[in-house]
């Protein structure tokens, strides 16, 4: 596994390496660690930083080589610039499996929140987005034990759970498919006067994903009923190491872009959030 690393002086860049950590433990994984430094108050072009002037980073990168013990790190150092547009244009130029960012350490701890890099990076990144949640790094973690997904029949759901499945299988970890079924709605002067069940056969789009999964792993299929949002939000507060959703059905092809639900998830979810962009 190839990871795109971006962290800074705060809580947030070390919450992205512990999460960069658990993805890749248990196989052979590289990590390009990127920063961005100050370079005063007046817009310039990015550039990439010479070993001499990129002093002020090397505790930083230090701290990530401990960090990613085992594996193989390389680092950059950036001046000038956006650190989400600067991420954007090495995800344009280079492969990854995924790109890992901390959240902004401020709300409440434990959460995922939304800072402007991982706005960005959700609102078009070409390489699925992991986000950690506040003070991930402060916790101890062995690894992957379950891997969840969202899965309502969509093609964008099922790229979410072949990430998901491989995610699963190099981490030896369980997976749990999240089926939510949003329930009838009346709907007062319309015609029809409600809204139907979503989806409509949720056995038939849980079997269809069991069904799809490497029998030799082990997984399990969950009907959720309520609220998409908020019941797999709820359901990640216990024994949820990983939560992984796909983009929403329209927009750019083979970009990330949040819908409403994975929007929500993705700002308020207890656990890491790894979202996938469409092909």
């Amino acid at each position: 596994m190839r990871l795109l690393v971006a962290i800074d002086h705060r809580q947030g860049g070390l919450d992205a390496l512990e999460l960069a950590r658990v993805l890749g433990s248990g196989e052979d994984s590289s990590a390009l660690v990127v920063t961005v430094l100050y370079t005063g108050p007046y817009p310039m072009e990015f550039a990439l930083l010479p070993e001499e002037e990129a002093e002020e980073a090397e505790p930083l990168f230090d701290r990530a080589r401990a960090e990613l013990e085992g594996f193989k790190v390389e680092t950059r150092a950036f001046g000038g610039g956006s650190p989400a547009g600067i991420i954007d244009n090495i995800l344009n130029r280079e492969s990854f499996d995924a790109v890992v960012v901390g959240s902004p350490h401020r709300g409440p701890v434990g959460r995922v929140l939304i800072g402007s890099v991982a706005a960005s990076l959700l609102s078009g990144s070409p390489t699925a987005v992991a986000v950690a949640p506040v003070d991930y790094a402060k916790q101890e973690h062995e690894g992957l034990q379950t891997v969840a997904v969202g899965f309502d029949g969509t093609p964008e759901s099922r790229l979410a759970l072949q990430r998901a499945e491989d995610i699963a299988q190099r981490s030896a970890a369980r997976l749990e498919v999240l089926t939510v079924v949003k329930p009838p709605a009346a709907m007062p002067a319309m015609v029809p006067a409600y809204r139907p069940q979503v989806p409509a056969h949720p056995e038939e789009v849980i079997d269809e994903a069991v069904g799809a999964v490497d029998a030799d792993l082990a997984v399990e299929g969950v009907r959720l009923d309520g609220d998409p949002a908020s019941e797999l939000i709820d359901r990640c507060t216990v024994g949820v190491d990983l939560l992984v959703l796909g983009s929403r059905g329209y927009g750019p092809l083979t970009r990330v872009l949040l819908g409403s639900v994975s929007r929500q998830v993705a700002e308020h979810a207890p656990c890491p959030v790894m979202v996938v962009p469409r092909q």
